[in-house]
């Protein structure tokens, strides 16, 4: 049960920033073509990766043995850590190597980070009656 309510809450997740991203891309493949849009899909691509492991970090650790607050806190850290890294290079992928817009990546890989927010945001207000 608790696996098929986490593979829901992923495919919504992907849904709604696939969604996001798409409209964002539109936007600026209408305002600024086909390469700044292909550049927020880039965006979009990183934070998904982003979101996929903490997700995939999250399943792991709720799945595993008991851990006890040290060890817990070691792998927020060290889960924190592997994402920031990911990012980095992911990024550095996009500007260095790929030479992608800036602006159009960027904005693609917040709009894309904005589906876990207001996934969370609405999965809040259910628990709480709000």
């Amino acid at each position: 049960m608790i696996i098929v309510s986490f593979v829901r809450g992923i495919r919504r997740l992907a849904v709604l920033q696939l969604t996001l991203v798409a409209v964002t891309s539109i936007v600026f493949f209408t305002i600024y073509g086909g390469f700044q849009a292909g550049s927020v899909w880039f965006g979009g691509l990183t934070a998904a990766l982003n979101i996929g492991w903490l997700l995939w970090r999250r399943q792991r650790a709720d799945t595993g043995r008991a851990l006890s607050g040290g060890q817990s806190l070691r792998l927020l850290y060290r889960s924190a850590l592997e994402r920031f890294v990911l990012v980095a290079l992911l990024f550095a992928l996009g500007l260095g190597v790929l030479k992608l817009d800036p602006l159009a990546l960027l904005t693609g890989f917040v709009v894309g980070q904005l589906a876990l927010v207001f996934l969370g945001m609405k999965g809040k207000s259910a628990s709480h009656g709000v």
